[in-house]
């Protein structure tokens, strides 16, 4: 009998990492295990409607934010399903759903429990008290857990610098990419990306900056923005292409025009099904998000080698090489984001060089095929 594994998560999200970590792990390993999946109110998938045979749960209860009657009810739903379904393992995935649920299935009493770290919520821009709140959460919860799987090293260690969950064995399991079918997406032919250029209105000698992820506060795509309007300043020939919806979308929109940027430098191209294809006409990957377990689009644009100038975020280090393979810059630096974002604008060279190591890195360490053979390995552990 297959061993029956549900995964849970806060919400499903178009072009999300979370989603796609789970996405790449039930199909990867779906003929072996029965999975089922659930999340909260905020289901906007384009994954898994195309496979029927996942069973889905919506939560109607869970939702990002602190509720404590939506939370109580949403932990009732979860035990209930928990106790019901008997389920051999249940895996969490994001910080609301994986407190609740994982609360949930120890008291269900559920085999094995395994937490999956996405990131670091308590290292997001916020109150002391705030922070102080969050770190004591995951304290009180993370001993429900019998295993925490994080994407990266820097995630984990966070955890542990502030004495969360020394005592709870992990392991960390890259989040990967599906290398063969990310890289059909792309466009390699010079004569495609020149015609893929023109159609967005990008003339052969410009030179393209990119930003892909969800318009908010930890995003923090306002840097990125601001670093180009100086840019600008100095070179006439740059664009900047950034993907991605969210609440912060308009803010975004709002700031370009207040720097003097017109729509044919700053591209608002909404959410894209085919990242890939955008990336393959860039020249330079900048990103300045606050907040990552480990960033899912530096991978995906190292693959690309695309040369990445990013703020020092969790799981950077462990893709790239500060100076070597791109750059790194101190958060919230927006001078030092300039400085080194100008250096891949003066020298193709360095840009050819970054990209190239990079991406022979990422394809060793991010395929798909290796997260589902470590998870497999996990899931078939004696949980009993």
């Amino acid at each position: 009998m297959k061993k029956k594994i549900l995964h849970t998560t806060t919400r499903l999200v178009l072009g999300g990492g979370v989603e796609k970590n789970i996405y790449y792990t039930i199909a990867g390993l779906k003929d072996e295990f029965e999975f089922h999946l659930s999340c909260g109110a905020d289901f906007n998938d384009d994954h898994f409607t195309n496979h029927p045979e996942i069973k889905i749960i919506i939560c109607p209860h869970l939702i990002n934010k602190i509720s404590f009657v939506k939370d109580l009810k949403a932990l009732w739903l979860y035990y209930r399903l928990i106790k019901k379904e008997k389920y051999d393992i249940v895996h969490t995935h994001e910080t609301k759903a994986s407190f609740i649920t994982k609360l949930a299935a120890w008291l269900a009493g559920c085999p094995y429990i395994i937490y999956g770290l996405h990131g670091v919520t308590f290292n997001d821009p916020m109150s002391k008290l705030k922070r102080k709140f969050y770190i004591l959460l995951e304290k009180l919860t993370i001993g429900c857990a019998d295993l925490v799987v994080s994407v990266g090293h820097n995630t984990i260690d966070a955890y542990h610098a502030e004495n969360i969950g020394t005592k709870i064995p992990y392991e960390v399991v890259r989040s990967g990419i599906d290398i063969e079918a990310y890289m059909k997406q792309a466009i390699t032919n010079e004569e495609a990306k020149k015609n893929f250029r023109s159609s967005l209105g990008i003339k052969e000698e410009d030179i393209v900056l990119i930003n892909v992820g969800r318009f908010s506060f930890s995003k923090a795509q306002r840097y990125s923005i601001q670093a180009f309007a100086q840019l600008k300043k100095k070179y006439n020939n740059l664009r900047l292409l950034l993907i991605g919806e969210g609440e912060l979308l308009t803010e975004c929109k709002t700031l370009v025009k207040n720097l003097g940027l017109d729509d044919n430098s700053v591209v608002f191209l909404g959410y894209q099904r085919n990242v890939p294809e955008f990336l393959s006409v860039s020249n330079i990957f900048m990103f300045t998000s606050l907040r990552e377990g480990l960033p899912r689009v530096i991978v995906e644009a190292s693959l690309l080698q695309i040369p990445v100038v990013t703020f020092s975020v969790e799981g950077a280090n462990e893709v790239l090489e500060h100076e070597k393979t791109g750059f790194i810059v101190k958060q919230g630096d927006v001078d030092q984001l300039i400085y080194y974002a100008e250096q891949l604008i003066l020298h193709p060279d360095l840009r050819i060089r970054f990209g190239q190591l990079s991406c022979s890195h990422v394809k060793e360490n991010w395929d798909s095929h290796l997260m589902t053979k470590k998870l497999q390995e996990i899931y078939n552990r004696n949980t009993q």
